[in-house]
């Protein structure tokens, strides 16, 4: 990779691609039985929600960022209005799950002009708007007008602020875990999860407490004690699948932190190049 901008897209489809495998896997005790060690390598889903995708594919978080890595390429840039339109024929035109957030923001848009999508509280939102990193100088109101195009609530709000920050700090030359702890103090909401961090052999435990569910408000804390905890990315891929559940958004997440950070120098060049969009990414990159 030229650079880590281009690193941090990529390693967002490797991690969408790689969590696939056990995306909406609840049971960690049946995690525990399929993988063992560092997980390397492409699986297709086990779960009946992604019926007939293959190993290697993209989740519909994967489609959505890959629609706007097109967008941005086909359009020379961001352009929210044009996305817009591009990100509707992309998901009614292309087989895969539709989640609340897809289906409630097709409705809106198919009867308003309007920019903002659905009431909807989920991490996908910030997940798949994550290549707009591959542009310089995106502003926050970008990227926030970018998130409530399918997501929109306070909590959104508050999470997207914090990963904006935290990763135009790492673009500007500090380590993740630096950036992270400057920024645990933009809202109450972050600050309170960042307190609740724990150490690295209770995050599966913790996230079987405390759920793994779609919602920030649950997925935010396994990303946070995955981040804190992990020695290098392919770990923390590998933490964050055994946590079970919604593991797709929250390896985007934790994959283009620690991208932007350390690069992809712990990524097997087989994951790199593995995945089924893999050629098309690096065109668009």
């Amino acid at each position: 990779m030229k650079n880590k901008r281009e690193d941090i897209v990529m390693a967002v489809f490797i991690a969408d691609a790689l969590s696939f495998g056990s995306h909406w896997v609840y049971d960690t005790d049946k995690l525990k039985e399929e993988y063992t060690g560092i997980i390397n390598e492409f699986r297709a889903p086990m779960s009946n929600f992604h019926e007939g995708k293959a190993a290697g594919d993209l989740s519909h978080y994967g489609e959505q960022a890959l629609a706007l890595l097109r967008s941005i390429s086909d359009n020379k840039g961001f352009n929210l209005k044009k996305f817009k339109a591009d990100w509707i024929k992309h998901v009614e035109n292309t087989e895969m799950y539709m989640d609340h957030s897809m289906k409630d923001t097709l409705n809106i848009f198919k009867v308003s002009d309007t920019l903002i999508g659905a009431d909807n509280v989920e991490l996908g939102g910030i997940a798949r708007s994550l290549p707009l990193f591959i542009e310089e100088d995106i502003s926050k109101e970008e990227f926030m007008n970018l998130v409530h195009m399918t997501h929109n609530g306070e909590v959104v709000d508050q999470t997207a602020e914090f990963v904006y920050q935290v990763m135009k700090d790492i673009l500007d030359g500090k380590n993740y875990k630096e950036a992270i702890e400057n920024n645990k103090d933009i809202n109450q909401f972050i600050l309170d999860n960042f307190n609740k961090i724990g150490p690295k052999d209770k995050i599966v435990e913790n996230a079987d407490d405390r759920g793994q569910g779609c919602s920030i408000q649950q997925g935010l804390p396994i990303v946070l004690d995955v981040l804190w905890n992990a020695d290098n990315l392919m770990e923390a891929l590998t933490l964050n699948i055994m946590a079970a559940g919604d593991n797709c958004p929250r390896g985007m997440v934790i994959a283009a932190i620690m991208a932007a950070s350390e690069g992809l120098d712990t990524i097997p060049a087989e994951l790199i190049d593995g995945f089924n969009k893999s050629k098309e990414v690096k065109e668009l990159i």
